[in-house]
This record gives C-alpha cells, sequence and structure tokens, in this order.
C-alpha cells in the first residue's frame, strides 16, 4: 500500500512552479520549483513530499507550510 497525494488541485502559481515528469518506475511525479531550483518532489519514491532543497536555499516558510498542508489535505491511498 503507497500514499499518493492527489495532484488534479496543482496549479502553477507566481512563487511555485509544478512540473509533471514519469520514470519508468512512476508516472505520477511533480518536481516543485521555486526561483528556478527544483525544491520538493510530491509522490516520490521514498514518500508523498520529498524535500530535496540545499540548505541555504532561503525558502519562505509559508511556502513550506503551503506545500506541506496541501499534501496532507490531498492524501489518498493505493
Amino acid at each position: 500500500m503507497k500514499t499518493l497525494v492527489n495532484t488534479q488541485n496543482l496549479s502553477d502559481t507566481n512563487e511555485l512552479k509544478f512540473k509533471m515528469f514519469s520514470t519508468p518506475m512512476s508516472t505520477n511525479w511533480i518536481d516543485v520549483y521555486y526561483k528556478g531550483q527544483r525544491i520538493a518532489i510530491i509522490n516520490g519514491l521514498s514518500s508523498s513530499l520529498q524535500w530535496t532543497a540545499k540548505n541555504g536555499s532561503n525558502i519562505p516558510l509559508r511556502l513550506i507550510n503551503k506545500l506541506e498542508n496541501y499534501c496532507k489535505r490531498n492524501l489518498i491511498t493505493n
């Protein structure tokens, strides 16, 4: 059983950009970009929300909270 995030309500915003990509292992992964830098993966291999941002990325806390809350509200279990 794997827990995924329902991504039907995701859309580009002025601050966060979402780009869908697929691999041979999955077709439902979404990269999250902030100022041109990939900061997270939604529905990644190891978890529903996987942070990839490096230390010192200076991501505003409100954006981190917004993304985490979105993922919590839209969890589905397969």
